[in-house]
Order: structure tokens, then C-alpha cells, then sequence
């Protein structure tokens, strides 16, 4: 299949494999790895697929029941728009599967938008307008004196290694019963998937978990040989002391090894320097937050950055423009026991968050989270922020007022942090 083709079903649908969704005239639909490996498979074959042939294609690592390929099947029948059984997708009894409608197109197709697509791009328009004036605007101007600024004092990290059979994790907290609170409910949890597992999913990871103002932080990836982090495989997790039981309950029971790449479409914005991509397990609706960043500023010592954050609800994989913000992160003498130690200097911010039904904000620690950065620029706050781990395209980072979260960079290096750390490391 052509990595710049769609293929339109006769439910005027279409799939554009190199981005993994699926697209209709009011409506883009994220797929999953498995949803776009099967789609891609039967479209491909273009004949009939059997069952085990499909298992192997959608999940070629692991070994699942046909369940989960029913569950895909069905995933899929919704997402193309099957009004009835079969339209895009036949079932051959005692067979499987087979896709035989479809025609191909290159991508990208101009095509006229319908009037509810009108509305929508008008307001991503608007909100890219922002976003590009935002960039502008970091670069040309300071919003504040920078004289009065308040440097908060930085805290003093204690940290803990450990190693449970192949998974090295880091503990962080700032005190040591912290450390012992969350090592001993990670603990917990392992144990308990190994029970549940044998082999256990959770193998060859490299882990760091902190607690602190309420929250717990869990940020981790799947490493090869050399301990380096393996493509795709960095989930982050941000989660008040109250959820903790949501979270634990999803690491005994997980099968998750890869993540997603979460798409957020606009047309006028361009490509990010980095993503950050952060989950939460709160139960208001709001399932992740992805930041873009865009560095607006280079001098030697410092970056002004420009953010554009958006939240995904839950149930719909649907974004909602979150904020807009703009910062100036230094690199500081180290002496923390991290790699490196930046502060990072507020600039401006703009709350974009619309209320939504689906969403319970009272319950939502992306929206806490984020409030805590707005109230740090009211304030003129001056904050720490620290690099724990680095490879190519990839830096962890530490943010104690949001927590954990991995830094996915256009570049093979972060700018900022490689003046600090060595591409050795």
C-alpha cells in the first residue's frame, strides 16, 4: 500500500494508511495499531482473509484470542460507517473476513468541505491564528519585568534506585516516606501482574515514579540491550493520590507495550519542535493531554518556547484546546540528582479551555495541573524543571507541579538539554 494513497469506501469513508485514520465529510477517527495493521491487511489481500491470518497481522508479537480480533472487526464496522453488516467489511463463515469495494486515491485529495468541516476549520483557524501569534509574540516581546520575578526555592529530590528481575525503576519525592509510599504501591501492583502474567507484559523497563502536591507520576519505557528506550514505547501517567486504585488496576491487567501517536490536525499549524503526550486516570473524561512546543527564540544559554496544549476526551479520542503559553527555560548549575536542572520563566498565557459536558472539571488533574502553570504566570513565578534521562529524539523530563513526561523531539537532540548533556549519555 502507497504511503501517500487513501482508499474511499462505498460508505464514503476514507482510509489514509500513512496517518492511520480514517476520514469522512464531518469526522476523523484515530485507529489503533491492531484496527489499521487488520484494515491494511484485508484491503490489501483483496481476497478472503481467514481468522489466524489476521490474528498474525494485527498482533504480531503477542498471542491473543479471537475475541480481541471480534472486538477489532466490530471497532472497525463503527468507524467505517456500516450501516448494515457487511458493507465494507464481509463475514465468509467458517472463513473470516474480506474487503472487495474500495477504490484508491493519492493523498492528499483536495475535496470541498462540507459546511459543519467550514465551521470546525474556522475554528482551528482562529485557534492557529493564536498559536502563531504566540510564537511571534515570545520572540519579540516580554511580557513581564524581569526584575520581578520570584524565584521559588528549589526543592531537594531524594531519589532511590532499584531493580525488580529485568525492570530498573527510579523513585522521586522529596521526602522519604513518599519514596517509600510509592515504591511500595508500584511493588504491589508488579506483584500482582506476575500473578496474573506468565510471562509477565511488564519486562525490560526502564521506570521513574515520583510523588509529590498530591500526585503521583509514573513515566517508563520498554529498552533493548543497550537500556535504550525501544520506538513507541513511552507511556506516561499523571495521577491524584485519590485515583491511585484506577491506576494500579490498569498496570496488573495491562497487555499495552506500544502507545499510539495521538494526530491532532490543523492545517495552518506548522510542524512542532517536540510532543509531549500525558495520561490521566481520573475519571472526568479527559484521558490525555498532548503539547506541542515550538521554539520561538534561540540564545545561547536560553530558549523561548511557545506551547499549544490540547486535551482528548475519553470516550471520543475527540481534542479541545486547552492553552496557550509562552516561556523562557535556562539552563541553571546542576545540583540536583538528575542530569540537568533548567527554570523555566513564564511569558505569557492564554486559557483556551471551553467547558464541555462530557467533561467533569472538578475531577480533572489535567485541568488542576494546568491552572497550577497559569497561576505561576499570575504570580510570576520562576520554576525548576530537570532531565532525567536522554537518547536520540527522546528526553524525560521532571515538572513537579505536573509531574513526569517524555519529550518526543523533531531533532535528534534537544537543543537546550545537549548544551548540558553529552550525546554519550
Amino acid at each position: 500500500m502507497s504511503s501517500n494513497e487513501q482508499i474511499k469506501f462505498r460508505t464514503e469513508v476514507y482510509f489514509i494508511p500513512s496517518l492511520g485514520i480514517i476520514q469522512s465529510a464531518d469526522s476523523t477517527q484515530k485507529l489503533n495499531l491492531s484496527e489499521q495493521k487488520i484494515l491494511s491487511f484485508l484491503i490489501n489481500n483483496h481476497r478472503p482473509v481467514t481468522k489466524e491470518e489476521l490474528l498474525k497481522a494485527g498482533w504480531p508479537e503477542r498471542v491473543v484470542s479471537e475475541a480481541s480480533l471480534f472486538q477489532v472487526i466490530r471497532a472497525l464496522r463503527v468507524k467505517l460507517h456500516e450501516h448494515r453488516k457487511g458493507d465494507v467489511i464481509e463475514t465468509l463463515p467458517r472463513v473470516g473476513y474480506q474487503i472487495t469495494q474500495f477504490e484508491r486515491f493519492p493523498y492528499p485529495l483536495k475535496k470541498v468541505p462540507s459546511e459543519k468541516q467550514k465551521r470546525f476549520r474556522k475554528k482551528v483557524f482562529g485557534f492557529s491564528l493564536l498559536a502563531t501569534a504566540t510564537v511571534l509574540a515570545a520572540s519579540a516581546v516580554i511580557y513581564w519585568n524581569i526584575d520581578d520575578f520570584t524565584p521559588l526555592e528549589e526543592t531537594r529530590f531524594l531519589t532511590e534506585n532499584v531493580t525488580w528481575d529485568s525492570n530498573k525503576l527510579t523513585f522521586i519525592a522529596d521526602n522519604r516516606d513518599d519514596i517509600e509510599d510509592i515504591k511500595h504501591k508500584l511493588s504491589t501492583a508488579y506483584q500482582m501482574h506476575t500473578a496474573k502474567f506468565n510471562p509477565p507484559i511488564i519486562q525490560n523497563i526502564k521506570g521513574y515514579a515520583y510523588k509529590g502536591q498530591g500526585l503521583y507520576s509514573i513515566a517508563w519505557c520498554k529498552v533493548d540491550n543497550k537500556q535504550a528506550c525501544l520506538p513507541n514505547t513511552d507511556f506516561a501517567y499523571t495521577i491524584e493520590e485519590q485515583d491511585w486504585k484506577r491506576f494500579s488496576d490498569f498496570l496488573v491487567s495491562t497487555t499495552r507495550t506500544v502507545r499510539e501517536s495521538p494526530i491532532i490536525q490543523t492545517d495552518l499549524a506548522r510542524e512542532p519542535t517536540a510532543q509531549v503526550h500525558m495520561n490521566y486516570m481520573d475519571g472526568s473524561g479527559i484521558q490525555s493531554k498532548i503539547v506541542h512546543y515550538y521554539i520561538s527564540n534561540n540564545n545561547p544559554d536560553s530558549f523561548s518556547y511557545s506551547y499549544m496544549s490540547f486535551i482528548t476526551e475519553a470516550k471520543t479520542d475527540f481534542h479541545h484546546a486547552l492553552s496557550v503559553r509562552a516561556a523562557t527555560i535556562s539552563m541553571v548549575e546542576n545540583h540536583s540528582p538528575f542530569l540537568a536542572t533548567a527554570t523555566l520563566r513564564p511569558d505569557m498565557f492564554h486559557w483556551a479551555y471551553q467547558p464541555s459536558d462530557v467533561i467533569i472539571e472538578d475531577k480533572s488533574t489535567a485541568l488542576k495541573t494546568e491552572a497550577q502553570m497559569r497561576d505561576d504566570f499570575r504570580h510570576k513565578r520562576i520554576v525548576y524543571s530537570y532531565l532525567l534521562y536522554q537518547q536520540p529524539f527522546l528526553d524525560l523530563v521532571f515538572y513537579p507541579a505536573t509531574g513526569i513526561y517524555w519529550i518526543n523531539n523533531s531533532t535528534k537532540y534537544n537543543k537546550l538539554f545537549n548544551s548540558t548533556v553529552s550525546e554519550e549519555k
